[in-house]
């Protein structure tokens, strides 16, 4: 079942206008498009500095339209689900607060895509279906992003061997995108359909004059663009244009471009979304009694998804090796590859839990983000940013805080000191509000902001402050680990010890909090958005591990050097 370009369809030109921001805002979104474009790894450091500028303004679209394409690149370049996870489920947040129809869209279509992938086809097709009818709300409408998320349905019913809805939707697609501006986006998704319809004759009817035209039109609008060698040399043409080539019965030439495709270096360094497509051309190798071929593939694949933890793609590619050593009498390694099959199984179902119970997570934050909106609408709730000190705990606010947080790393650069920034998040606390009310919640903020302070009395070197609904921040100055993790704990321990009531199900018998920690001496390149995006990172990452508990790491990807307590 032959794939679309995955990420060149996830991904257009800048789809935010940036027209009435000031021009450092405005080269940094240039040059993260251009960081996409390129796979480069910079693009996580220059989305970290946009997210602390759009945290600094209180932007609620610009964060929006950073948690999305950090949840983006950390798909596209690493295929990391849990972090796309973390930064689409804050996306969608501020998206809906803000009423961004454009990129809901563009995040319930990422969500499908991911799930596509990992072999959750319902729950891939309701999330196409909420990007349709956010896209059905938006003012201005863009066809080429309708025509993406269309052909990503094409895709799905095409998997499921369903040809005519298979066919529906990408010919809907091919519509929406004809009628849009040619860019090299265009050319790209215009090309990825015509690919795909000409595999759905193949494999439906065997309609070879169908096929041929789909590849003419593809032929044509490479040649048209800038950059045709490089268009026609993709895998997804060239696998198409060895099925073509046999059903046409042109087996000289399907033979030829087959040692092209076997040999071609870049089958070292295939994409994720790739994968798939090279299984069922390695299937179909084995139909074509083309043994070394099929085993050169497979070889090859084996080193790609050693790299991936995806269990749908290595049932895939446990498919296709089981074919082979059927093929070849090899019953010992089919046995080998009949047990790692059922390991994939096993490893799978767990993660359709996780991935049905990540949705009605979206959904349920969703509901609670408009009654929070209705309910401040109803009380014409204001703040004023300017107060130094948060009203409910006592404790300074994110405003002062963003004032002490970059004296305090100036001076830990300056002195070339470490500086230790802390997330703290009470656990299951909106578990709590909902079973003991928000007068109660709101004691319970009080009481742990109260032992908060009490650290920072205690231990010079510590500040802290609210920095919005149930999470604080503390910052360590001139502590190493282990003092500082002595604190952590302290306060922990200290918030434990309150013993405030909470359900056994979900808050273990009393209200814990877990806490994040990036503890390090600053590098030039450093800003302080460095470090509570790493910290917040962690706190995460705990979250998913064991509410609760500790984790300080020393920079802002999480390594071996992690510590936690």
């Amino acid at each position: 079942m032959l794939r679309f370009k995955l990420r060149q369809l996830v991904q257009k030109e800048n789809f935010m206008d940036f027209s009435g921001y000031e021009k450092e805002i405005q080269d940094l979104s240039l040059l993260i498009e251009k960081q996409y474009t390129l796979f480069d790894e910079g693009i996580f450091h220059s989305l970290g500095y946009l997210l602390g500028m759009a945290e600094k303004l209180d932007d609620e679209s610009l964060k929006g339209y950073v948690y999305y394409q950090l949840a983006d690149a950390y798909y596209s370049f690493h295929f990391d689900v849990d972090q796309m996870q973390l930064y689409l489920s804050k996306a969608i947040k501020s998206q809906q607060e803000v009423q961004d129809f454009s990129l809901l869209t563009r995040s319930h279509n990422l969500l499908g895509i991911t799930e596509f992938l990992r072999g959750n086809f319902a729950l891939a097709l309701d999330y196409y279906m909420t990007a349709l009818k956010y896209y059905e709300q938006m003012e201005e409408a863009d066809n080429s992003l309708s025509g993406i998320v269309k052909s990503n349905i094409a895709r799905l019913y095409f998997s499921l061997n369903d040809y005519d809805h298979g066919r529906y939707y990408a010919e809907e697609a091919l519509y929406d995108i004809s009628g849009t501006a040619i860019d090299s986006a265009y050319v790209s998704n215009m090309m990825s359909i015509y690919i795909f319809l000409g595999n759905i004759y193949l494999s439906r009817s065997r309609d070879v004059q169908a096929a041929r035209a789909c590849l003419e039109s593809v032929l044509t609008l490479a040649k048209n663009s800038p950059y045709p060698g490089e268009l026609l040399s993709g895998i997804d043409i060239l696998s198409f244009s060895i099925r073509l080539a046999h059903f046409e019965d042109k087996l000289s030439e399907r033979d030829f471009l087959i040692r092209r495709f076997v040999n071609r270096a870049v089958m070292t360094a295939l994409r994720t979304h790739m994968i798939e497509d090279v299984c069922d051309l390695a299937d179909f190798f084995l139909e074509i009694d083309k043994l070394k071929e099929c085993h050169k593939v497979l070889h090859l694949l084996e080193g790609k998804l050693s790299e991936i933890n995806l269990p749908e793609l290595q049932k895939r590619f446990l498919e296709s090796k089981l074919r082979y050593f059927d093929k070849i009498s090899d019953e010992k390694s089919r046995n080998e590859s009949a047990y790692h099959y059922y390991e994939m199984v096993k490893q799978q179902e767990v993660e359709k839990v996780n991935a049905f119970l990540f949705a009605l997570k979206i959904r349920k934050d969703l509901e609670d983000l408009k009654e929070q909106n209705a309910f401040m609408e109803e009380e014409n709730v204001r703040l004023t940013q300017k107060a130094d000190h948060d009203e409910l705990t006592g404790l300074p606010n994110r405003y002062h805080l963003s004032t002490f947080a970059d004296a305090a790393f100036e001076r830990a650069y300056n002195s070339r000191t470490p500086v230790g920034f802390e997330m703290v998040d009470l656990d299951y606390f909106k578990q709590y509000n909902d079973r003991y009310g928000h007068q109660a919640g709101d004691e319970c903020l009080r009481l742990v902001a109260g032992e908060i302070k009490k650290l920072c009395a205690k231990h010079p070197g510590i500040y802290a402050a609210r920095y919005g609904g149930d999470e604080f921040v503390l910052i360590y100055e001139n502590m190493q680990d282990e003092e500082l993790l002595s604190y952590a704990k302290e306060l922990g321990d200290s918030v434990k010890a309150l013993n405030l009531q909470h359900s056994e199900e979900v808050g273990g018998g009393v209200v814990t909090i877990s806490q994040g920690i990036r503890n390090s001496v600053p590098l030039k390149k450093n800003r302080v958005w460095d470090y509570t995006f790493a910290a917040d990172t962690a706190l995460y990452n705990v979250k998913g591990k064991e509410r609760g508990g500790i984790l300080l790491i020393h920079k802002a990807k999480l390594s071996d050097e992690a510590l936690y307590v």
